[in-house]
């Protein structure tokens, strides 16, 4: 098939190809507006060595992972749910937090979803400083030289929106059914081998069309009695 082919296709079926695509849009819209929205709030924590020693900081990119652990443990949101009376199971409070370390950078962020924005960033913050404390509180029997500190590098703002992003899934949907539509429009033209204009007849037989019989009109014949009688007139 030529460019040609497809245009015509495409401009005899656009209507299909733009119905699909606004039917995916409204229904991804429906679907967003029918999700419980969550909020995500972040908070970053910083290791830092005591003293500016090689080794100390060796110790520090290896401590970093178990660091990690410990931020997701139990009794940590054990704290935090007691600290602001949340009153969820600890196993629901830990599968709304994320841990990742940065060990070229020796950082540690705490990612908190919740459906309300503003206790999302207080769990970020609150998870942030019990496990401060726990740190310091293990790190007071060690050498002075030998601590590592950990700091919160900002107090976490309250959570953005992170699901449903619905302008997003409405755009994505759209460009998906103007796919799914023009495909659909292409297949119904495929299986469809009625021949409707010449052209139909010389791309189904592949011979040039030399001439065509022209469809005959009614026309109004004059009677004797003066009355206007049909009739048809043939094409020549």
């Amino acid at each position: 098939m030529q460019f040609r082919d497809y245009w015509l296709i495409f401009r005899k079926r656009w209507w299909l190809v733009l119905l699909v695509a606004m039917a995916a849009s409204v229904a991804s819209f429906a679907y967003c507006r029918l999700q419980t929205p969550i909020y995500r709030s972040e908070v970053r924590l910083i290791v830092t060595p005591s003293r500016l020693d090689y080794g100390l900081t060796l110790v520090i990119d290896n401590l970093l992972t178990q660091y990690q652990q410990q931020l997701l443990t139990r009794k940590l949101a054990t704290a935090v749910d007691d600290d602001l009376k949340l009153d969820l199971p600890v196993q629901k409070l830990l599968s709304r937090v994320r841990v990742s370390a940065v060990s070229n950078g020796y950082l540690l962020d705490i990612t908190v979803d919740d459906v309300e924005a503003n206790r999302a960033a207080a769990i970020a913050n609150t998870w942030a400083e019990k496990f401060i404390e726990q740190h310091q509180a293990d790190m007071a029997q060690a050498d002075p030289q030998d601590r590592t500190e950990i700091t919160m590098l900002d107090k976490p703002l309250p959570g953005e929106l992170f699901f449903p992003k619905t302008k997003q899934y409405v755009a994505a949907a759209g460009l998906l059914g103007l796919v799914v539509g023009a495909v659909l429009a292409f297949l119904i033209e495929y299986l469809d081998d009625t021949l409707r204009t010449p052209e139909d007849v010389e791309r189904f037989t592949g011979l040039p069309l030399i001439g065509s019989i022209p469809i005959a009109t009614v026309a109004a014949l004059p009677s004797p009695n003066g009355r206007a009688k049909a009739g048809v007139a043939e094409g020549h």
